[in-house]
């Protein structure tokens, strides 16, 4: 049941923003659209990632001193907790451990997977490498984890899981990543921290227009941004936790 649901609520956000089955799902583009804001910082903790909303607000805090690839699919799990986790304030997570620590976490992961990486995608990426019922080679798999920007554990695991390769075959190509990019010519920033700090939103951008409209008043202005103290609530949760409630 995890895995209807989580794919369908993935074609569903997918449509939301007006993206074929088989488009790039970029994450930063895809969050002002869907009402989130994200907020990208290194942090000394080991959570990849954490979600918190708030009076209609919608936060999420990525953790920017993982490798991009692991960021991406952080941003699209936190886009579940954001939109469909019911009854969530907030929470910090390790993404990517595949573990299925609890219900939530699972379906976080399963949605993240569907939502990068849409079996349509793959195998129209493989058509276009005229790979279709072949065996895949470790360029083939480079090449699909740079398409969808996923790291090599992830794009692996949804190969497995698709019956496109192996378990041993997953431990072999998971080795040795940036040096395999490498030798193929491929650009090695997918497999990198970024340790960047950005604020990617509309929030405040909308909350002026409303302004500008007549559509609140000048106090309620000022109380949407004096939310700007999310950086700190989320910071904090991210900070304090280590691992998944």
């Amino acid at each position: 049941m995890s895995e209807v649901k989580a794919r369908q609520l993935a074609i569903d956000t997918r449509l939301k923003l007006g993206l074929h089955s088989t488009e790039h799902f970029d994450v930063y583009r895809a969050v002002s659209p869907l009402g989130i804001t994200c907020i990208k910082r290194p942090l000394e903790s080991s959570i990849s990632g954490a979600t918190l909303k708030t009076n209609g607000v919608k936060v999420i805090l990525v953790n920017s001193s993982k490798t991009l690839g692991h960021q991406n699919f952080t941003v699209a799990h936190e886009i579940y907790h954001c939109l469909y986790d019911e009854n969530l304030i907030s929470r910090a997570c390790k993404t990517e451990s595949f573990d299925r620590v609890s219900d939530s976490e699972q379906v976080a992961d399963l949605f993240a997977t569907h939502v990068l990486m849409p079996e349509d995608a793959i195998f129209n990426q493989l058509r276009l490498r005229k790979k279709l019922d072949v065996k895949l080679t470790l360029a083939d798999i480079i090449n699909l984890e740079q398409f969808f920007g996923v790291s090599r554990k992830a794009m692996c695991w949804r190969l497995e899981d698709l019956k496109l390769i192996t378990r041993e075959e997953s431990d072999k190509y998971c080795v040795n990543v940036i040096q395999s990019a490498r030798s193929l010519g491929k650009n090695t920033d997918l497999y990198m921290p970024t340790n960047d700090e950005a604020i990617i939103s509309d929030y405040a951008e909308k909350a002026s227009d409303a302004l500008e409209k007549n559509l609140i008043t000048e106090s309620r202005y000022e109380e949407i941004l004096a939310d700007a103290d999310l950086l700190e609530k989320v910071t904090g949760i991210a900070t304090e936790a280590d691992v998944v409630d």
